[in-house]
């Protein structure tokens, strides 16, 4: 089918694309990955020239975020489905005075002056350090679809979350960095039997540990999207 069209095929072409929520490459990277083995194409505002602004975060809780993202982007940018995504984290066993609880980029900034990949995975390294070695942790994944149909603003949302027995932070990290994500040379994933470290983790096993469950919720919003 040409790109140039008229009506419900070019309606149709257009369901097919959403646009990702995110500047971080490691986020688009993941969304990308995910939709594609959906049947949808994701699209970064990098992708498609656009400078939207960003929005505020007043809430707390990762899917509340992932849906105040997903609307203000959506009312910015009505062509396309907008998708957004937004972590938490909780790490078991540490005093309250520890625990950066939804506000790792503060948490950081506060120890380390600044935050960015290399003082995360140091501070968080010294965290583990802290008490013994390794920490058990859960990551929560709040998402966001919303869309407008005609006037009508939509928006659907779920929650995904790691098993805090397949994940835990340790003090020694992996020489293998991730760019945006300064939790992967120190985290440790359970896969197929073994304990590995996330930065380490090949394409098939990233996909076991992670992004099926991710994919999964994803398919619920999608379902909801084009009913």
């Amino acid at each position: 089918m040409a790109l140039v069209c008229l009506g419900v095929a070019c309606y149709n072409y257009l369901m097919k694309q959403i646009l990702l929520a995110t500047t971080n490459p490691g986020k688009v990277a993941t969304f990308k990955k995910i939709l594609s083995k959906l049947g949808y194409e994701g699209l970064s505002m990098a992708d498609l020239g656009l400078n939207l602004q960003e929005p505020a975060e007043t809430k707390t809780a990762a899917e509340a975020i992932a849906i105040e993202k997903a609307t203000e982007y959506a009312k910015q940018y009505r062509d396309l489905p907008v998708l957004a995504r937004d972590d938490t984290m909780n790490i078991i066993g540490i005093a309250e005075e520890d625990d950066p609880k939804d506000h790792a980029k503060e948490f950081v900034a506060q120890r380390a002056g600044e935050y960015n990949d290399q003082n995360g995975e140091i501070v968080f390294a010294e965290l583990a350090r802290k008490y013994g070695g390794e920490l058990p942790m859960v990551f929560n994944w709040g998402y966001a679809l919303a869309w407008y149909r005609g006037d009508e603003l939509k928006v659907v949302s779920t929650l995904v979350m790691t098993n805090p027995d397949h994940l835990k932070l340790v003090a020694v990290p992996s020489p293998k960095k991730v760019p945006g994500f300064c939790f992967a040379p120190i985290l440790k994933v359970f896969v197929d039997g073994q304990w590995k470290y996330d930065s380490e983790l090949t394409d098939e096993e990233n996909w076991s540990a992670y992004q099926s469950a991710q994919a999964d919720g994803i398919a619920k919003l999608l379902r909801d999207y084009e009913s």
